[in-house]
C-alpha cells in the first residue's frame, strides 16, 4: 500500500479523527477531509500521502454514534475496516485510537453496567487491534469540554472498567518499559491543541523504533 510507514487513526464517528490528522500535518490548512461535520463523514478508506511527512496517515472511516445509519451501511463499515486491518496491519508503525471522552460514560452504561453479554465498543477496537501487536495510544479527546473534576472521574471509570477486558491503560507519563500488555492514554483536545506537542513525540519515538 505504501513504500512509508504507516499511522492509523482510527475511533468511532465523530470523535476527532479527522480533526487530529489536520493537526498533524505540515499544512493542515490544505487538508480537504471533512471537520466539524457531520458525524460519520469520512467515508473511504484514503491514506495521506504528503512529500515532507516521512509517514502515510490512514484516518479511518468511523462507525458507531452516527445519526440514523443503516444497519447495512453500518455493517458494511466495519467490515470494511476489519479486512483493512488484516490486510495491512503490518505497515502500521503506530496506532492511535481516538475517543471522545464525553461518551465515555454512555459507551460504559449500554453495553458493560447494563449488559453482561456485550463488550463496549472502544474496548472491542483496542482488543482487536492488539491482536496485530500494533502499538497503541488512545487519545481522550475533547477534555476542554468537561471540568478538571469529571475528567477525573471518567478517566478512572474508563481505565477501571477496562481491567474487566484485560486491558492494562495507564498514562502516557508512566513507565512502559516496552512492555506490550500496557497500553497508554493521552489527554488530549484537538480545538484546543492540549497535548499535541507530546502526541507528536510519542508518534516520532515510534516512527524511530
Amino acid at each position: 500500500m505504501a513504500d512509508k510507514p504507516s499511522l492509523l487513526i482510527i475511533g468511532n464517528s465523530n470523535v476527532g479523527k479527522s480533526s487530529i490528522t489536520k493537526l498533524l500535518l505540515p499544512n493542515p490548512r490544505k487538508f480537504k477531509g471533512k471537520t466539524g461535520k457531520q458525524p460519520g463523514s469520512t467515508l473511504l478508506i484514503k491514506p495521506i500521502k504528503l512529500p515532507q511527512m516521512p509517514y502515510v496517515i490512514l484516518d479511518l472511516p468511523g462507525f458507531g454514534y452516527m445519526k440514523s445509519p443503516s444497519r447495512r451501511r453500518e455493517e458494511h463499515i466495519k467490515k470494511q475496516l476489519v479486512v483493512h486491518i488484516e490486510k495491512h496491519h503490518n505497515e502500521y508503525f503506530f496506532g492511535l485510537v481516538v475517543i471522545n471522552i464525553l461518551r465515555i460514560e454512555d459507551e460504559l452504561k449500554k453495553y458493560h453496567f447494563q449488559s453482561q453479554i456485550t463488550i463496549p465498543l472502544t474496548f472491542e477496537l483496542i482488543k482487536f487491534l492488539k491482536e496485530f501487536d500494533i502499538p497503541l495510544l488512545v487519545i481522550l479527546n475533547k477534555i476542554d469540554k468537561i471540568s478538571v473534576f469529571d475528567k477525573k472521574r471518567i478517566i478512572s471509570l474508563f481505565i477501571n472498567t477496562a481491567k474487566d477486558y484485560g486491558l492494562n491503560l495507564i498514562h502516557v507519563n508512566e513507565k512502559i518499559d516496552n512492555d506490550r500488555s500496557k497500553i497508554p492514554y493521552l489527554e488530549f483536545s484537538a480545538l484546543k491543541k492540549t497535548n499535541l506537542d507530546k502526541l507528536k513525540r510519542n508518534i516520532n519515538t515510534h516512527l524511530k523504533n
